[in-house]
């Protein structure tokens, strides 16, 4: 079975990673993209969209996130010369005793490294289970993901999170079941707040919960791309199962509802200052359009630019994964960025702040307004 390439750049790109991988066919997936994006002079967008297309045509593995791109680890490439291992073989076999469509068949091939250790009567079982699930209709499928793979495919939780959504719309499967659950959120602050704040640590939340900051402004535990992942679905759609909302958790205080907090004229967001808090930032702004960053942001900068209060990204600091090659060019195509935020994100590109570094005196003096100056360097 051929693979079909869809991405213009798609061939490109998998020639230069099996030049990167060389024999061993993998690649560490923080690595190799900023290389990829160097060497072919190409824009990350669209590395992005040949690596998700080379990966849905099962020349590439990984663990996927969302969007179906490498989430961290290692790259597998598929070799130049395929040769078929046998659970890729019975795999398909099964499948195709379930008379699954050739196209369906070529999407869901993909899962076959994940079942490579079962037994081909237990594959067998699992293309039974995925082939009854997908002619069961709403009633089945209107719960969590976790719970209807456990009670359809073989007592498993995790079936269905493991798989990519693009697998599970080949066999009519709603996306949504991807997605792990319960998502719980962590809120603080009155009734009537005059903004709302995302934090995107825990330790910061209690910090500005312990500012007095809930006072006044409502709080919201993000858990770094938490909220993100629950999207324009969760945020604009009333036909969102209720085991797919999030639980909110009240640290303190009597704060809206969440639905009231996201939707508030204010909103801001406030996390590390370093490069993967932009990424934050971006996929929380496809959701709550009107985010902007807060202002807690100047009373970092100063930060970066002394050796002793600011850090490299480096493995001591947990931060030797992040990527820290994308232009300035990129980040604009993403158009969510206006002139201040992408100068904060220039500004933070060689070194990075915690935002546990900042004191409570500041949180609470800044954590209601937005960020609006860029800094000086």
């Amino acid at each position: 079975m051929t693979p079909t390439l869809e991405a213009e750049h798609s061939p490109l790109v998998l020639k230069e990673l099996r030049r990167i991988a060389g024999a061993s066919c993998r690649v560490r997936a923080s690595s190799a993209l900023p290389k990829l994006a160097a060497k072919l002079d190409m824009p990350r967008l669209a590395i992005d969209e040949a690596i998700r297309d080379l990966y849905r045509a099962n020349l590439l593995q990984y663990q996927a996130d969302g969007r179906e791109l490498p989430v961290s680890g290692y790259i597998t490439i598929s070799p130049e010369t395929f040769v078929a291992q046998e659970h890729y073989t019975n795999w398909l076999a099964a499948l195709s005793a379930l008379e699954f469509a050739p196209e369906k068949i070529s999407i869901l091939a993909q899962l076959s490294d994940h079942v490579a250790d079962l037994q081909f009567e237990d594959m067998a079982i699992l293309a039974s289970g995925l082939k009854k699930l997908s002619q069961a209709g709403d009633t089945t499928t209107n719960d969590a993901g976790f719970n209807v793979s456990a009670k359809h495919l073989m007592g498993g939780s995790k079936v269905l999170s493991i798989m990519s959504r693009r697998m599970l719309q080949a066999i009519n499967l709603p996306t949504r079941l991807h997605n792990s659950s319960p998502k719980y959120v962590v809120c603080a602050g009155p009734n009537s707040p005059t903004a709302t704040l995302l934090i995107e640590n825990p330790r910061a939340f209690e910090n500005a919960v312990q500012s007095g900051l809930a006072r006044e402004v409502a709080l919201i535990c993000s858990f770094g791309f938490g909220l993100s992942y629950l999207g324009q679905e969760w945020l604009h759609s009333k036909d969102t199962p209720e085991s797919d909302c999030p639980v909110m958790i009240v640290r303190c205080g009597e704060p809206p509802t969440l639905d009231q907090m996201l939707k508030a004229s204010n909103v801001f967001m406030w996390g590390d200052l370093d490069v993967a808090a932009f990424d934050i930032y971006i996929s929380l702004k496809s959701a709550i359009p009107h985010l902007r960053l807060s202002k807690i942001y100047e009373a970092m900068t100063p930060m970066l630019r002394n050796p002793q209060t600011s850090h490299p990204y480096a493995k001591l600091f947990e931060k030797d994964g992040q990527t820290i090659s994308l232009r300035r060019s990129e980040m604009k195509q993403a158009k969510s960025l206006n002139e201040a935020a992408l100068s904060l994100w220039h500004s933070c590109q060689h070194r990075a702040v915690d935002q546990e570094a900042v004191d409570e005196s500041t949180i609470l003096a800044l954590g209601a307004l937005p960020y609006g100056n860029p800094p000086t360097n």
